[in-house]
């Protein structure tokens, strides 16, 4: 008998938990969706994103930053071992998981033209690495961030 009301007593208990955890839940939708309190920026791709971009926006949810800060730790060992091409691969990743976060665009494209131009010693390969990192910031980084 004792172990039936313990049973039913820890019952209640996890309904009455799971309704108020609902009630909660309501309030915490209505303050997401409050834009003055900036608790969430929606990404709004447009309607002419890449269908990759698309897809990882929507299947990897929440998840894509955990995702975009393991690869830029990834990349930034990449940079330190003096593996530039793999690391610009890891970069392209990183943009397309975060396309709204503006610090990627501007980080990975300063580090192209900046960082990673000065370890050549030739100078049409310098002015390659500094001509990647501009198209990067001009041509996909403003398409994605207008503001």
């Amino acid at each position: 008998m004792n172990r039936r009301l313990y049973k039913l007593s820890l019952l209640c208990s996890a309904l009455l938990l799971l309704i108020g955890s609902a009630q909660f839940q309501r309030l915490l939708n209505q303050q997401r969706a409050d834009p003055s309190l900036g608790l969430m920026r929606v990404t709004d791709l447009g309607t002419n994103a890449p269908p990759v971009l698309a897809f990882t926006t929507v299947a990897l949810g929440g998840f894509r930053g955990l995702i975009a800060n393991a690869l830029w730790i990834r990349a930034n060992d990449l940079q330190e071992q003096g593996k530039y091409f793999e690391m610009v691969q890891l970069a392209d990743w990183i943009t397309k998981l975060e396309p709204t976060f503006t610090q990627v665009w501007l980080v990975q494209s300063w580090n192209m033209a900046y960082n990673i131009s000065v370890k050549f010693t030739d100078y049409s390969d310098r002015w390659r690495w500094v001509r990647s990192g501009i198209e990067l910031l001009r041509d996909d980084g403003l398409d994605l961030n207008p503001n």
